[in-house]
Formats: C-alpha cells, structure tokens, sequence
C-alpha cells in the first residue's frame, strides 16, 4: 500500500509539463499530495494547472500568490527546470544571447523560484517546509563533451542549494538537491540516439549500463520532499546509477 508521506501537503511543482514533472506529480498526488503544476506551456499537471514563464519575476511572484490565496499553505517547491539549448556546446563557441537564454532556462529560474517561494514556506504555519532543485551529475564533473553552458548553470545550481539550506536551516526550511544523471524520457533519448555511436560511446561509462527511469526520479524526488529525509539539508543527492563516481566500469 502508498504510503500517505503527503496527505494535504500543497506541493507546487514548477516546470510541471516534462516528463520527470508529470511522474513527480503522480507519485505525491498518490501520497496524498495537492499538486499545483506550474510550466510556460500549456499543460493538465496537477489539481491545478497555472501557465507562467518561470524566468519572468512578475509571473514567478503572480504565480506563487494565486497558489496560496487557493489554498491556504505552501509545504513543499520542486523545482523540476532544465533545458538543453541547441546552441550549447564549448564555452569557446557559445553565442552570447544562446548563453544568456541557457543560464536563464536553468539558474535563474530555479533562483526566482525559490527567492519567492520560500517567504510562502516560512509563512505557512508551521513555518517551514522543503525545496528540491532539480541539477546534473555535470555539475561535479569535467567533460570535454558536455554542453558547458548547462555544466555552468546546474553548478550554480548546486551551489544555491547549499548557500539556502544553510540559511535556512534553523527556519525549517529544507534546501536539497537531485543530480540527475541519464534518465529515460523521450528528450533524453533523442539526444543520446542522435547516432548509436554516440550512445555507445555514453554507455562505456555509465556502471549500470542503462538509463534511469521516471520511477527512480519520481522516487528521489519524494524522499527528499518527505520527512522521511528530515535531517539532509544543503546537500546533493545523486541520482546517476554511479556515473559521477566511476573511474572504470565493468566490461
């Protein structure tokens, strides 16, 4: 049986329409969550479905005012951001508006998510609740091939979540953090099965030698949103099949 780690929770899921946001959703509504999903496109996630472009402040602050003024209380933020830009790549040849528009899709609206969602978990009663930011693996890692201007922004990523949950990890507020790794969406698969080439040559260094599921993200993301993670704060949960520490890997 589910257990019910989210009965009445209200728990706000901003770039709701992916499919790490749609499977997330499903997995707290099943724990007896209220899900309010949030994305730029339009979309049906959760018991309701606000359209907002979560780099754009107004809409960030307008967004998160409608979700308390329905319902009362704000307990738990995943922020489910990242994009990949097609014009991402070496750092060498990133053109400036690609980069501004990476950094955006990926830092700063993580960081306006949470500039204005957490005043809202303070001043629920109890005052306190969780954060959970979506990052990368490639935050903690050199690549030659990465897309860079990604790496950057999850890093920034990372880093936010540990400055938040140390400042406000006397308030009851929990700041964490989901490395993702290759997790098994239609996106993700596109860009790896560009060339099997290029997916073989991925797979020789990812230990398990498969992609993650939505299961396994959905899984994370809970556990970190629930009680069950109450003393993990500031930190970064990796979710890779042990990509990020692998040196070799079987053959």
């Amino acid at each position: 049986m589910t257990r019910q780690r989210f009965t009445d929770k209200v728990c706000v899921i901003n770039g709701a329409a992916s499919e790490i946001g749609n499977a997330v959703a499903a997995r707290l509504e099943s724990e007896g969550a209220i899900v309010i999903g949030i994305d730029r496109e339009p979309h049906g996630v959760g018991r309701d479905s606000i359209q907002a472009d979560l780099t754009d402040e107004s809409q960030v602050s307008a967004m998160y005012t409608q979700v308390v003024d329905g319902h009362g209380r704000l307990d738990v933020i995943y922020n489910n951001m990242g994009r990949m830009g097609a014009g991402d790549g070496s750092a060498l040849q990133i053109e400036i508006d690609s980069w501004h528009q990476i950094i955006d899709d990926n830092l700063t609206s993580i960081f306006l998510c949470c500039k204005h969602g957490i005043p809202n978990l303070l001043a629920t009663e109890p005052a306190g609740g969780v954060v959970v930011n979506a990052a990368s693996f490639l935050a903690g890692l050199g690549a030659a091939t990465a897309p860079m201007g990604y790496s950057a922004a999850k890093a920034g990523v990372v880093q936010l979540t540990r400055d938040l949950g140390v400042s406000f990890a006397r308030s009851g507020v929990r700041v964490n953090a989901v490395l993702f790794g290759p997790i098994e969406t239609a996106a993700q698969r596109a860009i790896l099965e560009a060339s099997p080439q290029t997916l073989a040559r991925r797979l020789v260094h990812w230990p398990t030698g498969r992609f993650g599921t939505l299961e396994e993200a959905a899984d994370a993301v809970a556990f970190l949103a629930s009680d069950d993670s109450g003393y993990i704060t500031s930190s970064a949960l990796p979710l890779d099949g042990g990509i990020g520490g692998a040196f070799t890997v079987p053959d």
